[in-house]
């Protein structure tokens, strides 16, 4: 029968273990192991074994059971080998037996066995290139450098791919962006409005308003005017001494904004 490339790697190195047990391929994935697996069960070339039986460890989870694969005598022809005279190739008495095949095993053997090539092709298929990193690039230039045997004629290809990393892309202008409209009801608005207001605001009373300290109204008007061009202006400076009066601390500066 038709035996794919990962198919027959297994069943010959099954063939060459003591005790005859496949094993899977180090960097196949997970699915890609219990689809083989599965595969070689259902056409009868491998065996379920208990672990048991053997010392090692499950190596094939197939649909949720960990389990150890032996390979049978119609494995070993499959591979082209003859089973040995009186070898015991069958499956210990308590051992779980392995679906029994269809009655019409050629009808399912082509779809298995296209569905087997393509997995092969898929595993063959070489991931995507990495861009190289700014390291990978200094190493290659080093080593260019570096190489008088072959005189650095890889040295102008190294540069010109560093040069590739270092260099970044010109980014398309991004188109205007309409000025975002100020939320309401927020304490910008309510600052704002105070002083819009004719007889403007006192920096006491944004606070009370905002519950902000004085400090931070102070710089809340310098934040106006540098991101949104907003000047606030002093409309009246009142000073309050004299008798029954409270002296410097008294005094306070009346804002508002002139649109």
């Amino acid at each position: 029968m038709a035996l794919s490339e990962t198919q027959r790697r297994i069943l010959t190195a099954a063939a060459q273990h003591p005790h005859g047990l496949a094993e899977p391929p180090e960097k196949l994935p997970a699915a890609a192991c219990a689809a083989v697996g599965k595969a070689l069960l259902k056409t009868d070339l491998v065996i379920a074994v208990h672990r048991p039986d053997y010392d090692a460890r499950a190596l094939w989870t197939i649909d949720g059971d960990s389990m150890l694969l032996r390979i049978t005598d119609e494995g070993l022809r499959a591979i082209g080998l003859e089973p040995a005279t009186g070898a015991d190739t069958t499956a210990p008495a308590e051992a779980p037996q392995a679906d029994p095949a269809p009655a019409d095993a050629a009808t399912q053997a082509t779809p298995l066995a296209e569905d087997l090539a393509l997995l092969d092709e898929a595993l063959a298929t070489p991931l995507p290139a990495r861009r190289p990193t700014l390291r990978d690039a200094a190493q290659r230039v080093l080593d260019a450098w570096d190489d008088d045997a072959n005189q650095r004629y890889d040295l102008a290809a190294a540069i010109e791919a560093l040069r590739g990393v270092l260099v970044k892309p010109d980014r398309e202008a991004c188109a205007p962006t309409k000025p975002r409209k100020p939320r309401e009801g927020t304490k910008q608005q309510q600052v704002l409005a105070l002083l819009r207001r004719p007889g403007g605001a006192t920096v006491t009373q944004i606070a009370e308003a905002t519950g902000w300290a004085p400090h931070t109204v102070r710089g809340f008007f310098a934040g106006l005017k540098k991101r949104q061009g907003i000047a606030v202006s002093v409309l009246q400076r009142v000073r309050q001494v004299g008798p029954n009066k409270e002296g410097a601390k008294g005094s306070f500066t009346i804002y508002r904004i002139v649109e």
